[in-house]
């Protein structure tokens, strides 16, 4: 409770709200807590304003070698877990557990 992430619940419609385990994603990929990419990921499958291929070449040309290539991929799996949630609301009915996501 302590993001408040139960008042989100009520102010957006919920198929515009998803949550994503960023920091999570970054330590799994990048084996450091820096979720941007995971971030970058999500937004591109919630917003649909740009497409994740954008998202991961920006990524892989801004970062060289294994760093940009695993940033890409914390993108790419944000992406994958955002679009592969979009059916269904993520936040449960009940009180919303605080997460470093």
């Amino acid at each position: 409770e302590q993001l408040r992430l139960s008042d989100l619940r009520e102010r957006f419609r919920p198929e515009r709200l998803r949550t994503v385990a960023a920091t999570e994603l970054a330590r799994e990929y990048l084996g450091r807590p820096l979720p941007n990419a995971a971030l970058l990921g999500g937004f591109a499958a919630l917003s649909g304003t740009v497409s994740i291929g954008a998202v991961a070449s920006a990524i892989r040309e801004r970062f060289s070698g294994e760093l940009g290539e695993q940033n890409a991929l914390a993108a790419e799996r944000a992406f994958a877990l955002v679009q592969g949630n979009l059916g269904a609301p993520q936040l449960p009915p009940g009180p919303v557990q605080a997460t470093h996501a």
